[in-house]
């Protein structure tokens, strides 16, 4: 699943770029930011969330996170080794 804070609009329009994605998006618009800071990842100041993957497990526990800072870039790659390792 990917969230972030903005408008379902804004999702729709992305994943349209991307030629249709199969995960769900979450729009974490109102309040906005409310899932992002709970997992400590709203940057109030700035209005946004920090760019981040967490992995949580069937049993909802969170299994791995990592921070990619504001604009920071991941490797899907790498993502779904993490995936595996963490079963």
């Amino acid at each position: 699943m990917g969230i972030s804070v903005d408008s379902k609009f804004c999702h729709k329009a992305w994943a349209k770029s991307f030629d249709g994605i199969t995960y769900p998006l979450l729009a974490d618009f109102h309040p906005k930011g409310g899932v992002a800071s709970a997992y400590g990842l709203m940057l109030d100041d700035k209005g946004i969330t920090d760019r981040a993957t967490v992995l949580i497990g069937k049993d909802g526990t969170v299994k791995w996170a990592e921070s990619a800072g504001v604009g920071g870039e991941r490797n899907p790659g790498d993502l779904l080794g993490k995936c595996k390792e963490l079963g």
